[in-house]
């Protein structure tokens, strides 16, 4: 069916990009006028920055109320609050800008797909296994879920750019997808930190 949007002439990635993630606007585009193609762009545009604002609130909550006001005990008024909101949330948009040019630069094949698995394998493997230990272990505490967010974020880039590199055993981690060695990494780490710091009373979920 690809042939039919393309012509026998052409190739058809150059058109619909690697694995067709192209064909929905090459098919909008065949079928409908150009008011109904904008307004197809406007809405994936719309989607794009909806999710992206709200991560970055998210986020910006976080680092405001969670981690100032919950963990560091400081009692912020409202004005100093809005600051340090607009501030960390600048930072992190500025943050993220970086790495996605940066990454745009140095591997222009990648493909959008490409961008979302990533991105979601990281975020699985962050945060799933603190969540499910949280949930089904009394004796996770603090220190565990730290350890296991920290190794689930760096173990994605590890399990994906380095391991595979390695050759033998890391040829067959490279096949199997960076998600699942990720999220069992970071569930060990999790229990291993969580036994670790038992000792520490002050610490550990209530």
């Amino acid at each position: 069916g690809r042939y039919l949007l393309v012509g026998p002439a052409e190739n058809p990635e150059a058109v619909l990009g690697v694995a067709a993630e192209g064909v929905l606007p090459v098919i909008v585009e065949f079928l409908f006028p150009a008011l109904v193609v904008g307004l197809f762009i406007a809405a994936v545009l719309s989607a794009i920055m909806s999710t992206i604002d709200s991560l970055l609130v998210v986020a910006s909550s976080a680092i405001t109320r969670d981690y100032y006001q919950q963990l560091q005990g400081l009692d912020l008024d409202n004005r100093r609050m809005t600051r340090l909101s607009r501030a960390s949330t600048l930072a992190m948009a500025v943050i993220s800008l970086a790495i996605a040019l940066t990454v745009s630069v140095l591997s222009p094949d990648r493909t959008v797909f490409w961008f979302v698995i990533f991105g979601w394998s990281g975020i699985a493997a962050t945060f799933c296994p603190a969540v499910i230990l949280t949930l089904s272990w009394r004796g996770f505490n603090v220190h565990g879920a730290l350890a296991s967010m920290v190794v689930g974020f760096l173990s994605i880039p590890f399990y994906k750019f380095l391991v595979p590199s390695l050759g033998g055993w890391g040829e067959y981690i490279g096949l199997m997808g960076e998600m699942a060695p990720s999220f069992a990494t970071a569930l060990l780490a999790g229990i291993a930190v969580s036994i670790w710091t038992s000792g520490r009373p002050s610490m550990n979920r209530s």
